[in-house]
């Protein structure tokens, strides 16, 4: 079952094609540093140059979108700001990120885990265990700091330089878990810069060993980090070589996931 097919099945019914390419289009603005047009939009989504113009018309004459140019180049409109109903709360993470654990548990056979930041540690709050005889046990409420751990250290490298730099100098010195925990600052900017280059952090045995795990970060509309996903299995199990064919898998998935959480500020 594909990731869509999920978050459809929640539903019960299946998604209208046309109705979805729409808010693809208008997805698309999110973030957007200038305007859009049909021909850029239609190179991006893999859609028919007329799919867009049509999908872009429809939201500018409901007053989502707004010409920017006579070139026909759009920019999000104030109208949006109708969709944000301030007597509800918004979705709890869990429930919103529930349809990627399971895809990605089902997907790679192995542990998949939504962690959280609170403060100075991330805690796991949810998880769907994988399959074989050794797995990775979802131990929910576990704390861990964040320069220990690859969840940790994704959601860290998420943070800006300022945020990081204050979380060096108020937990100096930085605990060790294992031989392998980057305790150095100099160590731990080194991977962080890794960590933001490859858009995913790797466990190493920092603070679970014999584990080895894939791990993304969650963002609110400012890019500030929510939490992370992880994905992870025994190290004997999960080789450099998985590695490299499940990135195919998790990344889109967890890109999927911050869509959604992009339209949210972090608490």
């Amino acid at each position: 079952m594909t990731l869509t097919e999920l978050y459809a099945k929640g539903e019960g019914r299946s998604i209208n094609k046309a109705t979805k390419r729409v808010f693809d289009v208008l997805a698309s603005f999110i973030g957007a540093t200038a305007p859009l047009g049909a021909s850029e939009l239609s190179r991006q989504l893999g859609l028919s140059r007329n799919m867009v113009h049509r999908a872009l018309v429809t939201l500018a004459e409901e007053g989502y979108l707004m010409k920017s140019d006579p070139g026909g180049r759009y920019v999000l409109s104030y109208r949006l700001v109708e969709l944000q109903n301030t007597a509800v709360a918004p979705p709890d993470l869990r429930e919103l990120a529930r349809p990627c654990l399971t895809y990605l548990s089902e997907a790679t056979g192995e542990t998949a885990q939504l962690c959280v930041r609170s403060g100075d540690v991330q805690t796991i709050i949810d998880g769907i265990e994988g399959g074989g005889p050794v797995v990775v046990r979802v131990k929910l409420g576990r704390a861990t700091p964040l320069h220990a751990s690859n969840a940790s250290r994704a959601i860290l490298a998420a943070c800006t330089d300022g945020e990081i730099e204050d979380y060096l100098k108020r937990n100096a010195p930085l605990t060790r878990y294992t031989p392998a925990t980057l305790t150095e600052p100099d160590a731990l900017w080194k991977e962080i810069e890794a960590i933001r280059n490859a858009g995913y952090a790797l466990s190493f045995g920092d603070y679970s060993p014999g584990t080895i795990g894939v791990a993304i970060a969650i963002v609110d509309f400012d890019a500030r980090p929510f939490g992370a996903i992880v994905v992870g299995g025994p190290a004997s199990r999960l080789t450099d070589a998985w590695i490299h064919e499940h990135l195919e898998t998790i990344r889109p998935a967890v890109a999927n996931l911050n869509s959604i959480t992009s339209l949210y500020q972090a608490p």
